[in-house]
């Protein structure tokens, strides 16, 4: 795939901010954060509770690293003040009449879903941090971009429908639509740029390939497809580049953050072949990377947990709010696009609770992923542990093959070297099996591939006297 091809007119939508020195940043931070930890102290109930039971006070704060002082706060201590104090809770910090927009954390019930209000300035700050996504890698003005998110409560489609908005390009919302019938009406709209998950695109991909259709000759002026909210891996990626003719992107962000807050450049996820990074939006939140372990910062390199203190968010920031992501902190750095801010690696971000203990080894879902989709004869796979009737534990991959000519013979050799392959990467030997074509489920948001049923297999454990 030709990167050249690609659209060069636009790298920059807030270019005096994305183009800062780090020195400035950090400077920008710090004053930044001491007017959130003032105005939460003497506005907020929540964290001036939390503030006085750790005893700390707003001007505790005298350098960037004090940040460290003040206590951390989570997805349960939010949901059980908003609980206690519907709709809201108590960390709103303005009157009613500055809430303009209200989104909801993803989930089945309202049961553990979090309820995050924004004034006009969050609004703003949010759709900028998208829009500079859409500058950098390449759309222009007039473009049309296929939004296949859920338009909602949650936040990722309606950032995306209004980042492109501001920007001047044209959202063409196609999620209340079924698979066959978005790829119709993206050709119909000849878009230049997709938005979608990793699980759907693979999707989407698969059912033009059925229908005879070739991607990079369907869609000639596609300019990128950005993806979001799951791992993926290198050769996948290029594996899409190849398939699609164009350069995919990613973006990272949170309804927490309300900030798509990392986001790839024109370079895209793999501008070498290998994984790239992700560019910060320091300029609107400060977001430390801990150790899981120890609460300390994390060293260039090393895996840690994203601790977000937003100060976009006026009428209801967050302090010290513990994400549970797992991402990766690269250094500083210049890159050809211009930006030298602090980077995380794109496509490897993942969460700390979707880690699963097999057989008392951690095995994360993503390195399965990498396993399982490095066999280019794999459509899809879903995982299960259990516990057999004899106590056993048992991990168990499901696959589906592609549509294609493939015998039994070169099925099984597939199955036996993709079960060597997770014994290799994971450490755990898992069972692999083939089961018929359609039978597994398919994905347009996020990706749940894996399920623990140990605990309800413990019921069934048949225990006999010998």
């Amino acid at each position: 795939m030709d990167r050249k091809k690609v659209s060069r007119a636009n790298h920059y939508f807030l270019k005096k901010l994305e183009t800062m020195p780090i020195d400035e940043v950090r400077k920008l931070q710090f004053e930044k954060t001491k007017e959130t930890l003032e105005r939460a102290y003497s506005k907020s109930e929540f964290y001036r509770e939390i503030f006085d039971r750790a005893k700390v006070k707003p001007e505790d704060f005298k350098k960037l690293e004090d940040i460290a002082r003040f206590p951390f706060i989570d997805k349960q201590g939010l949901v059980r003040d908003q609980e206690a104090n519907p709709p809201f809770g108590r960390r709103v910090c303005g009157p009613p009449s500055k809430i303009h927009r209200v989104n909801v954390t993803s989930g089945t019930s309202g049961m553990g879903q979090e309820v995050h209000c924004h004034d006009e300035k969050a609004i703003w700050a949010a759709n900028a941090s998208t829009a500079s996504h859409f500058a950098a890698i390449g759309l222009n003005k007039g473009d049309v971009s296929a939004v296949l998110y859920p338009l909602g409560t949650m936040t990722g489609g309606m950032l995306s429908y209004e980042g492109l908005r501001i920007f001047g390009a044209t959202p063409l919302p196609l999620a209340v639509f079924n698979t066959n019938q978005r790829i119709d009406m993206m050709r119909r709209f000849n878009v230049h740029h997709i938005l979608t998950t990793p699980a759907h695109l693979a999707r989407i991909t698969n059912i033009c390939m059925e229908r005879g259709l070739d991607p990079r000759k369907g869609f000639p002026r596609l300019k990128g497809i950005t993806l979001s909210t799951e791992p993926f891996s290198v050769s996948w990626a290029l594996q899409m580049e190849e398939i699609w003719g164009t350069v995919i992107h990613d973006i990272y962000g949170s309804t927490q953050l309300n900030l798509n807050y990392a986001i790839t450049c024109k370079y895209g996820v793999v501008p070498d072949g290998h994984f790239g990074y992700y560019h910060l939006a320091d300029y609107f939140a400060l977001v430390e990377v801990l150790d899981k372990e120890t609460d300390k910062p994390v060293k260039y390199g090393d895996w840690g947990e994203p601790v977000v203190t937003t100060f976009s968010r006026e009428a209801m920031p967050l302090i010290r709010f513990r994400s549970n992501d797992r991402v990766r902190l690269l250094p500083p750095i210049l890159c050809g696009c211009g930006r030298e801010s602090a980077a995380w690696e794109v496509g490897t971000v993942s969460r700390y609770d979707d880690m699963i203990k097999i057989k008392a080894t951690n095995v994360w879902p993503q390195t399965v992923d990498e396993a399982v989709f490095s066999f280019g004869e794999i459509e899809e796979y879903n995982g299960r542990v259990f516990i057999a009737e004899n106590g056993l534990e048992v991990a168990k991959v499901s696959v589906e093959f592609k549509k294609m000519a493939l015998d039994d013979k070169t099925k099984a050799t597939i199955l036996k070297r993709l079960g060597d392959k997770i014994k290799e990467v994971t450490q755990v030997t898992m069972r692999v099996e083939e089961v018929p074509h359609g039978t597994l489920p398919r994905f347009e948001y996020k990706a749940r591939r894996w399920t623990d049923e140990r605990v309800e297999g413990l019921e069934r454990v048949k225990y006999v006297e010998k």
